[in-house]
């Protein structure tokens, strides 16, 4: 997908989004339910699939799911967060459509469940999961108003199954991520009295959901290191080496240990790091080059900013011509166009980049 320039107050709350996105609850679901009907089975096959990169093999298994139980909320909200994860490694946003209609479809069997049992708490869950999901996409997507708002409902809705549950640790992980990046985005104004900061509280509940949730899985440190990334690189640098040399293939945890390395400058780390995810994409026969592009161009930018030209020119370059040999050009023209700019401002021209490669 092409990237456009966002605001800075955009950006922000595009942050504040992004949990809701990955939280998710793809590996906070219980295996046991009062009413609503949460397969565990089938929930581990498809975390597994999604930590070995198959994400095919894990659609499958879902939409067995979806066909076998029709009528229960908890498969299209499986099938919601696997489309997130998908969208998220490949920077693919073409499923949108299908990921909003999925949740519209969560949301009426869930109303269809409380309507039946109006304490079945995670009917109330699935319900606040499908509010926030929605909420997280509106505001990415711009209407950051409303988005914002549908995505505070959800998360007030878990705050009251903690009111009503206190042992209810699955809701933790939707509040613990909604206070951490709502105040990272106060961050500006958090010596006033009635602000605050809670980025810490938010991950410590993070935590929680993930010791004490009734099923979660290693996929819950995808959001503890973005978290961690933003409040203490160093930290996420710890837990991201030890997600990546437990699960190689995925890529959803290698993505983070970059960007800490890359907070840090820590420059022979983060090639290391984003040069092994570039290979990976190489040999996916789902990525069209986009994949590649997208490490060199955080390598090309790392580089500039610590004065490495050579190496910065180096990555732009290997952007330009990677551009005209594979599809990636139709997704990531602007990364392209901002490759070639960087290069006529280190002084060299494009076309003798072409001609070079």
């Amino acid at each position: 997908m092409q990237c456009k320039p966002i605001s800075r107050m955009r950006k922000v709350l595009y942050h504040l989004a992004i949990p809701l996105f990955m939280a998710g609850v793809f590996f906070t679901l219980p295996i046991k339910l009062q009413a609503a009907l949460v397969p565990g089975k089938e929930f581990r096959q498809s975390e597994q699939c999604i930590l070995e990169g198959r994400y095919g093999d894990a659609e499958k298994i879902l939409d067995a799911l979806i066909q076998n139980h029709s009528a229960e909320p908890a498969g299209y909200i499986l099938k919601a967060a696997l489309l997130q994860y998908w969208a998220s490694d490949y920077e693919d946003h073409s499923r949108d459509r299908e990921f909003l209609s999925l949740l519209d479809k969560a949301e009426i069997f869930s109303n269809a469940l409380l309507k039946a049992d109006p304490k079945d708490l995670w009917a109330h869950y699935f319900l606040y999961a499908a509010q926030s999901l929605k909420g997280a996409k509106a505001a990415a997507s711009g209407r950051l108003v409303s988005g914002i708002k549908t995505g505070r409902s959800g998360a007030k809705g878990m705050e009251w199954i903690l009111t009503m549950d206190n042992s209810f640790y699955d809701a933790c992980f939707m509040t613990g991520c909604y206070r951490f990046w709502k105040s990272a985005a106060m961050r500006r104004v958090s010596w006033l009295p009635f602000v605050g900061d809670d980025r810490k509280r938010g991950i410590e509940e993070v935590r929680k959901a993930a010791e004490k949730g009734k099923l979660t899985g290693p996929l819950s440190a995808t959001m503890l290191l973005q978290m961690l990334v933003s409040y203490n690189p160093s930290a996420a640098i710890e837990l991201g080496e030890k997600m990546t040399a437990a699960y190689p293939s995925c890529r959803l945890f290698a993505w983070q240990l970059g960007e800490a390395y890359k907070k840090m400058e820590k420059y022979p780390e983060a090639v290391r790091v984003f040069s092994g995810i570039a290979e990976s994409y190489s040999r996916d026969a789902a990525d069209d080059g986009s994949g590649q592009l997208r490490c060199w161009w955080k390598l090309a930018v790392l580089s500039k900013s610590l004065g490495k030209t050579d190496r910065c020119r180096e990555y732009c370059e290997r952007i330009v011509r990677l551009g005209e040999r594979t599809p990636a050009a139709r997704h990531q023209k602007d990364r392209i166009e901002r490759a070639k700019t960087m290069l006529r401002e280190l002084g060299i021209g494009t076309q003798q980049t072409s001609s070079g490669s």
